[in-house]
């Protein structure tokens, strides 16, 4: 599926050195400073050429990375975060993430949660598309530290935590003021393999570690106003009156 990705054709400046870039299957997003650049989620492992295609069309190498921030544990958002990090760059995550960041804990789908539901099209396209881009290698991140404002404040960008739990414990988003745009990682999608529908919308309940706080991230994220939306998954999509409508909560067929 990655084979004709190019960054000239996926990686898009949506504000003022703010780049969202749109992965085969998932979205990473670079906030760039001069030469420097805040990193936001890093893919599935098999996406590193692609993250550094990413990075070099901007005219920046990994190694002027200041720092990666990770919005939550799934493989497919730190594929790449160890590999980054013992090139001596700071990982960062909330607190109650680094459990499952660190794989002391597993916060994340199974084939056993699935069930038959992987003999459906979309959703056996979806794991098999993961299998083969390394979403059951071993993605730990030994490295990763908590993050604070102070932190974030000196990267570039300055992204603000907003919490947003419940896809996992320690999910994070960040909004970036300057820019009015806020990266949602997987509280808030536009699309994905194994949804019918394109907009803004909800994965389906199986894929969170605690479904009955979803819904309350939708209202945190309504209030900031934001004006561009970054998701993990899906293309990113303006919102001028800073307004969030879903199309979908996630309980679409074979999930209903």
């Amino acid at each position: 599926m990655s084979k004709n990705w190019s960054a000239e054709d996926n990686v898009k400046e949506v504000a003022e050195d703010v780049f969202f870039v749109q992965g085969p299957a998932v979205n990473w997003t670079i906030l760039k400073r001069d030469e420097e650049f805040t990193l936001i989620d890093t893919g599935y492992p098999g996406n590193w050429p692609l993250l550094q295609s990413s990075i070099n069309f901007l005219g920046l190498a990994m190694e002027n990375a200041a720092g990666v921030l990770l919005t939550h544990g799934h493989s497919d958002h730190i594929g790449n975060a160890a590999r980054i990090s013992a090139m001596g760059i700071p990982v960062f995550a909330s607190h109650a993430e680094l459990p499952n960041i660190r794989r002391e804990v597993l916060e994340q789908v199974t084939v056993k949660d699935l069930g038959l539901r992987i003999l459906r099209p979309r959703v056996g396209a979806w794991a098999i598309h993961a299998i083969r881009s390394g979403g059951l290698s071993d993605v730990a991140v030994p490295g990763v530290a908590a993050m604070t404002q102070d932190i974030l404040d000196a990267l570039p960008g300055s992204p603000r935590i907003i919490a947003t739990g419940g896809h996992t414990s320690g999910h994070a988003s960040f909004f970036v003021r300057s820019a009015k745009a806020v990266v949602t990682g997987d509280a808030l999608i536009t699309g994905h393999a194994v949804s019918p529908v394109c907009g803004l919308q909800l994965l389906p309940a199986v894929f969170h570690h605690r479904p009955a706080e979803i819904l309350a991230n939708v209202e945190v994220l309504k209030q900031l106003g934001a004006e561009i939306i970054l998701p993990g998954h899906g293309p990113a999509v303006s919102s001028l009156d800073g307004t969030i409508e879903l199309v979908s909560d996630g309980s679409y067929s074979p999930f209903a």
